[in-house]
């Protein structure tokens, strides 16, 4: 198997917290919040969610640059109509018991985004933030009261997604990675983004976007690219990680799983690791590029195994994918 390993300094920088809409709107766009706020209420207060728009979403979980964790998502979105939208996060701790002196009520994350028709589309990418913990994830996506000239009559489509999302705990000091992410494309960026991009295009790390799987079925002509990060490793006597990572490749043929093939091991350590690495600012970067021409059809399992030599600790993890011709 010809293996490209993926140990870009890039994709070793934890994520940065990215910064909420705060603009000041217009009176449209203050009555759209408005509405989309209140739909979440509703639904939160029992109230039957619309179901003109469904969604789903598949999230994705890294250690951040502050102790709670970044919760990059794609959003799949049907039966949208192709109109400029409002779309309305909102993260709940069903445990937390709300403060009756507030005037407000906090949330672990809440934030607006409003979709310009062009962008509209069946998958977007969202992120949100929390600490460890079980939370109700609500979703509000409304189509947009035109300015001027509405339809006599108008109503808007509307949906609203309730689901729980369980946030790993990587403060713990525990061995652990971050979620695998199975990329369907790399592209590398000719400049960082902003701020505001970043709420939209949170799988940008560094110079580099990893735009997700939308399955995980692949072609022989493809290439199967996986990217994660090491957290919490333990150092060796220069102050540094000593980690092995091994992938083998194991296929299913007629019931039965059958080993396939392997790469070479994948060292991170004070050798490998670019001079500046700071184990104390950057998570430990792993993950593998492998064409899959050599790949008969059908399913398959990728072991990723991945050993602390420094504490003699060991974590495993798998990825299931389907070559077709």
């Amino acid at each position: 198997v010809v293996v490209a390993l993926v140990v870009s300094a890039t994709f070793a920088v934890a994520q940065q917290a990215p910064k909420k809409d705060d603009r000041k709107r217009s009176k449209q766009e203050q009555q759209e919040i408005e509405q989309v706020v209140k739909l979440v209420d509703g639904v939160m207060a029992g109230q039957p969610a619309p179901t003109d728009i469904t969604m789903s979403i598949e999230p994705f979980f890294m250690k951040s640059q502050e102790a709670r964790t970044f919760v990059p998502f794609v959003l799949t979105v049907n039966n949208a109509p192709a109109t400029p939208a409002a779309l309305y996060i909102r993260v709940v701790n069903p445990s937390a018991v709300p403060d009756p002196k507030a005037k407000k009520v906090e949330y672990p994350w809440d934030d607006i985004h409003f979709i310009p028709a062009q962008k509209v589309a069946p998958t977007l990418h969202r992120v949100f933030m929390a600490p460890a913990g079980t939370y109700d994830v609500y979703i509000a996506y409304k189509e947009q009261t035109p300015e001027k000239n509405a339809p006599k009559g108008f109503v808007p489509k509307m949906g609203v997604l309730k689901t729980q999302v369980t946030v790993p705990d990587y403060y713990n000091g525990e061995l652990n990675t971050s979620a695998i992410l199975v990329a369907e494309k790399v592209n590398m960026l000719t400049a960082p983004v902003s701020m505001e991009e970043a709420r939209e295009r949170p799988f940008v790390f560094g110079m580099q976007e990893l735009l997700p799987a939308v399955d995980m079925e692949f072609k022989k002509s493809e290439e199967l690219s996986i990217f994660f990060q090491v957290y919490n490793a333990g150092l060796d006597t220069a102050g540094k990680p000593d980690v092995t990572m091994e992938y083998e490749f194991h296929r299913t043929e007629g019931g039965a799983e059958k080993f396939f093939n392997k790469t070479n091991p994948q060292l991170v350590n004070a050798t490998t690791l670019p001079p500046q690495f700071d184990p104390a600012k950057f998570p430990i970067p792993g993950g593998i590029t492998v064409p899959l021409a050599s790949f008969g059809e059908g399913p398959y399992r990728l072991a990723v195994k991945i050993t602390d030599k420094a504490s003699g600790k060991t974590i495993n993890r798998d990825i299931k994918f389907t070559v077709k011709g």
